[in-house]
């Protein structure tokens, strides 16, 4: 990336920003070595005392432009879990054989002895490399001496030629943070895209621009003179503060945190040199579908491996329907490649390969099920998605790192076949929950396309349960669990991998009952819901004495406790998929008793029909019936829904800790 002129760059002239750094490597305040407790939030388990960075584009004489990345973190442990804050990773791209390189490493931990700040520095090989994917290898160590009460100081530069790969920053952690500044230094010649995420208020953003030049001797071809010149840009400066940060908070039914947590992302959208045409990055939408409908190992995958057609012809001998061509073909894949938990959007191996060794990426799998189901003479098409542990996908910013993994897509019609190969334990058309993230990319010749990654179809959990009283307050009956979706997938994995016995072991420790017979069904027919029978004997639901019997009607599936603890909540609820839990019990109690207290009948909604429960309960003589209904509608729930979501579980936790009051006559 070098500016095409006839020169050789001797000095660049850049000017700095004008503020002192934030901290200084090893210059410790000794009110922070004292520090037991950090006051804005007590329960902290360690705090960032100040995170400060900066990132630049600086010129250099071999290579062009390079990014230069600086960094010092100063972290206070303040208890015995806020010890795992003094491991490190610093994550370095590399490309083939090219690789960011990471200098100036300095560590030291800082401990108060005997009224003395002691500093214990880090040895110069503590640190080892570990792989995290095709792209990306974390260098990591871990701070020695490190106790409570210790103060860690880092301090690195990273030098990177991958000009794209500017460095993002985080604000906020799950611990808090006392003060963190980024600030970026990028010259005209780069435009990058920047979005701030996350509901942190910035206390400093600061916005300037200024000139800096570049001296070189200039060097005429025709002539044996040489000269001095300069040549004057513009650098655009950023500097963000944030102060006292609180931790971020981790909440159910999220996709990971780092979709929500404050930080500043950028995307290199174009690179334009004096005398050079434009070199886009960023693109559009289109030219991604265009890469990756090109690529041969992506959209080439599809429809070339002709060795696959005659696999095809004997597995789909005999089927009539495209459905159950697809059916034959997706239980191949299943059955004949284990998934090797690489997520992967391309391939990094021939298919003949994954065939052969039997294991594959999540992009290998995916690719030989599509090119198998279009060698089958199917319309059928590579999805580009973003796993919920990735991220969400953001349709405004047009780049592909924002994803992660590959489904495929059958059309038929006016309908559309969302599938993966990668879990056996599910059935065709359903993606893992892994996969319930937003909406996916489909690559196609034409023109690309979004579809929604969010089934239309409830995981449901059905317990029937019919059990007669004695007089001594023991349950015995029978128990039928009827499982579809998720669910199912669930527990018939657990079923299969654990074995029977271990299986059934375990479901009766989590209730404390003693199973006398059990039965399964469809344990492994993935299409079918799993069914499981059990004869159960309870000994310590029941409670009260000869003359009175506190009975609660749930023997399971009863919401204990509410998930949604905060008052307050800053993003949104995502449950991934439709759910509902329909419980049903007959209850038959022992003569000479009579009904003194009974839970009255309730009928609960949500808005928009976005979620409802129903609970009653009828008397007939000595049999009582209770049905319970809970219904999760929708998957995504708004932060303005969230109130509403919250009481609405207060309201069935309360309802279903009510108890049947049973007094001898």
């Amino acid at each position: 990336m070098k500016i095409l002129l006839t020169i050789l760059c001797i000095v660049i002239s850049c000017h700095s920003f004008a503020q002192k750094d934030p901290i200084k490597f090893g210059d410790i305040p000794m009110e922070d070595i004292k520090m037991v407790q950090y006051e804005l939030d007590s329960s902290a388990s360690a705090v960032v005392l100040a995170d400060y960075g900066q990132s630049a584009l600086k010129y250099n004489q071999s290579t062009g432009f390079v990014l230069q990345f600086e960094r010092n973190l100063r972290i206070k442990v303040l208890s015995k879990e806020g010890l795992d804050w003094a491991t490190i990773s610093i994550p370095l791209y590399h490309d083939g054989s090219d690789d960011e390189q990471i200098t100036q490493l300095k560590a030291s931990t800082y401990n108060l002895e005997n009224g003395k700040i002691v500093e214990t520095k880090m040895k110069s090989d503590a640190t080892f490399k570990e792989v995290v994917n095709e792209n990306l290898i974390n260098t990591k160590f871990t701070l020695p001496n490190v106790r409570q009460g210790s103060v860690i100081d880092i301090m690195y530069k990273v030098t990177s030629d991958f000009v794209f790969n500017f460095q993002d920053w985080d604000f906020q952690r799950t611990i808090p943070t006392r003060w963190s500044e980024y600030r970026t230094i990028v010259p005209e010649y780069y435009y990058y895209e920047k979005y701030l995420q996350g509901y942190v208020r910035m206390d400093i953003v600061e916005n300037t621009s200024q000139a800096a030049t570049l001296t070189f001797a200039n060097t005429n071809r025709n002539s044996s003179q040489s000269g001095i010149d300069q040549l004057t840009f513009v650098e655009q400066k950023d500097r963000w503060v944030a102060k006292n940060v609180p931790a971020f908070k981790p909440e159910p039914y999220m996709t990971t945190y780092r979709d929500y947590v404050s930080r500043m992302n950028f995307e290199l959208s174009y690179q334009k040199f004096p005398n050079q045409p434009m070199k886009k990055y960023m693109g559009t939408w289109g030219d991604i579908n265009k890469l990756y409908y090109e690529s041969s190992h992506f959209g080439n995958e599809i429809t070339a491996n002709g060795f696959l057609k005659r696999i095809v012809e004997e597995i789909t001998a005999g089927k009539t329907t495209p459905e159950a061509k697809i059916n034959a073909i997706d239980n191949y894949v299943k059955n004949n490649v284990e998934w090797n938990e690489r997520s992967l959007k391309y391939t990094d191996k021939s298919l003949k390969s994954v065939l052969e060794e039997k294991k594959g990426s999540s992009a290998e799998i995916n690719l030989l099920l599509a090119s198998m189901i279009e060698k089958a003479g199917l319309e059928v098409y590579g999805v580009l998605i973003s796993t919920r542990d990735h991220g969400f996908v953001r349709e405004t910013t047009p780049v592909s790192s924002q994803f992660n993994y590959v489904v495929c897509m059958v059309r038929l019609g006016d309908k559309s076949i969302l599938l993966d190969a990668t879990d056996p334990f599910l059935a065709t058309g359903v993606l893992p929950e892994r996969c319930l993230n937003g909406k996916g990319l489909v690559i196609s010749k034409t023109a690309h396309s979004w579809i929604s990654l969010t089934p239309t179809a409830k995981s449901r959990n059905v317990y029937n349960a019919d059990v007669a009283i004695n007089n001594e307050g023991e349950l015995t009956g029978k128990l039928k669990l009827d499982r579809s979706g998720y669910f199912a997938s669930t527990s018939r994995k657990s079923y299969v991998t654990k074995g029977e016995t271990e299986y059934i072991k375990n479901f009766a420790s989590r209730h404390s009952w003693s199973l006398e017979k059990s039965e399964f069904v469809n344990a492994k027919e993935v299409s079918e819901n799993f069914k499981e029978l059990h004869e159960i004997k309870i000994t310590d639901h029941v409670a009260g004495g000869t003359d009175i019997i506190y009975l609660n009607p749930f023997l399971a599936m009863q919401e204990k406790e509410n998930p949604f603890k905060s008052p307050t909540r800053l993003y949104p609820v995502d449950f991934g998929s439709p759910v509902e839990n329909l419980y049903m019990c007959k209850f038959t109690i022992p003569d000479g008793f009579d009904v003194d207290e009974m839970p009255k009948p309730l009928i609960l909604k949500l808005g928009q029909n976005s979620g409802k429960y129903t609970y009653n309960i009828t008397r007939s003589g000595n049999v009582f019936n209770l049905l319970s209904q809970l219904s999760i509608n929708n998957s995504l729930f708004t932060q303005d829904e969230y109130a509403d979501l919250r009481e609405f579980y207060d309201v069935v936790v309360a309802k279903q800790a009510e108890q049947i009051v049973l007094k001898k006559k």
